[in-house]
């Protein structure tokens, strides 16, 4: 009786497995259900072309400054960006403050947002900039997507 017990358990986590093949067909793959290579012979390459060494050229993204505040008490920047004509992940904001001679910049994150790209919150330090009015730029760059936004003036008290 134990081994008719033993057996119809062993029957039954043995279909049950072999269910997670129904509902995972790929399992284990590294090729996604989309991607398929096309057995058509004259979609592939020939042995004779070959491939360019030239990136694809990037968009343009519209980069822009909403807010730009000088903090004296702190002795800081506080800059928010965005970049307005589209939304993805991966790509990089750099403010650039250039007051008199000396010039300073940081890079920050940015991260898709529902219609735009938000730059992470951007924080530089006011030391060793002059007094007086001082040119804020912010500019994005992702492996699709580059610009600049307009330069904006703030006074370095």
């Amino acid at each position: 009786m134990k081994k008719i017990a033993a057996i119809l358990a062993f029957s039954a986590l043995t279909l049950s497995l072999s269910g997670c093949a129904l509902l995972y067909p790929n399992w284990g793959t590294t090729q996604s259900p989309g991607t398929s290579e096309s057995a058509n012979p004259s979609s592939s390459a020939s042995a004779s072309e070959s491939p360019t060494a030239t990136a694809p050229a990037k968009g343009k993204a519209s980069v822009q400054i909403d807010q730009a505040n000088v903090d004296a008490t702190a002795g800081v920047i506080d800059v928010v960006a965005q970049v307005t004509n589209f939304n993805e992940d991966g790509g990089q904001c750099t403010l650039i403050i250039q007051a008199g001679t000396q010039t300073k910049k940081i890079s920050v994150k940015a991260e898709s947002n529902v219609t735009s790209t938000q730059c992470y919150p951007m924080e530089l330090s006011l030391s060793g900039l002059p007094k007086g009015t001082a040119l804020v730029t912010v500019s994005y760059d992702s492996a699709a997507h580059a610009g600049t936004s307009a330069g904006q003036s703030v006074v370095i008290p």
